[in-house]
């Protein structure tokens, strides 16, 4: 709905001017990698979400019918209660025009929407603080939320892992930056997260969830090996973990000293799995340049312990579940 607004106000609110420049479109020349986005226009932009994949043919009848009733709905609120009512009324072009619009971005967003996340600072009592004031008895987190999901064109082109070699990062100016989480060859193909990775979701169900969303097969080496990865496992096999945290307590402090323990040279990284530290990464980044409602995103974070480090890694991973 709301690309759909965007769009039509480009537009000036001209339908047809919109349906016009829709019919003259050649798919084949829009090239979100080639386009000049510092000069693009609005319409210029929408193209390259227009034209990204919705895997209609490819859905079944029951799941096509149910998304055609949503949009059924979204349609008709918008003619009653929104201005579109009066400028569709007298040309049902023009209403059609809206309801195909409606239901090729709802099916859009279903395969290349990113989450925008924002992080929050969380407060846990921690009982066994025996000894200590109360301020020390509380263990400090911050969890990463979702307030919003968005498509970013450039980021649609990157293919799935479960076990991704970048990952993304929300800035507050609105634009998704990616970082790479391993070393990337030249040449070597940039690999995202399509919701379920390869540590503490089995492979069947990884499997299961692909196919029924995005309609691919994995062929990731977690996949291929059928590799199932537990958050208490990576935290046990990757023992310097724990003492990252505790050597420095500043997220600024943290961040040069992970990237520089990551591109250590000899450093193995697991095929199946992302290590502890991949993961703590883009988490750093995110409480770095990220938004949090909480003024005290950069107070120092209190020590924990290998339980509280699975905890932490838990809600990082908990937040990008289907």
């Amino acid at each position: 709905l709301r690309t759909v607004a965007t769009a039509f106000a480009s537009f000036e609110q001209d339908l047809e001017g919109w349906n016009d420049h829709l019919n003259t479109l050649n798919e084949t020349n829009v090239n979100a990698f080639t386009m000049d986005w510092n000069s693009a226009t609005v319409r210029d932009i929408y193209d390259t979400v227009h034209v990204l994949v919705t895997n209609q043919k490819r859905r079944s009848r029951k799941d096509l019918a149910e998304l055609i009733f949503f949009t059924s709905i979204v349609h008709r609120l918008l003619l009653e209660r929104t201005d579109f009512g009066p400028l569709c009324e007298s040309k049902p072009a023009r209403s059609k025009l809206l309801f195909d619009l409606l239901l090729r971005h709802v099916q859009i967003s279903l395969i290349n929407k990113k989450r925008v996340l924002h992080m929050e600072r969380e407060e846990e009592d921690n009982y066994f603080g025996f000894g200590g004031s109360v301020d020390e008895a509380k263990q400090i987190n911050h969890s990463e939320q979702t307030h919003a999901i968005a498509v970013y064109p450039l980021s649609s082109m990157l293919n799935h892992s479960c076990v991704p070699n970048v990952a993304p990062i929300n800035l507050l100016d609105g634009r998704c930056a990616y970082i790479a989480g391993r070393p990337i060859a030249a040449g070597e193909q940039l690999f995202d997260l399509y919701d379920v990775s390869s540590i503490n979701y089995h492979w069947s169900l990884r499997k299961y969830s692909l196919k029924r969303t995005f309609f691919f097969k994995c062929h990731c080496a977690a996949c291929q090996q059928n590799v199932h990865v537990t958050v208490d496992s990576v935290v046990r096999a990757d023992p310097n973990y724990t003492l990252l945290l505790r050597v420095l307590d500043k997220v600024e402090h943290k961040i040069p000293f992970l990237v520089q323990y990551l591109n250590h040279a000899g450093r193995h990284y697991p095929k199946h799995y992302l290590m502890a530290t991949e993961l703590l990464l883009p988490h750093a980044l995110r409480m770095r340049h990220g938004y949090c409602k909480d003024d005290d995103i950069r107070n120092p974070i209190r020590e924990v312990d290998d339980t509280g480090l699975v905890a932490t890694l838990s809600r990082i991973l908990l937040a990008s579940q289907i």
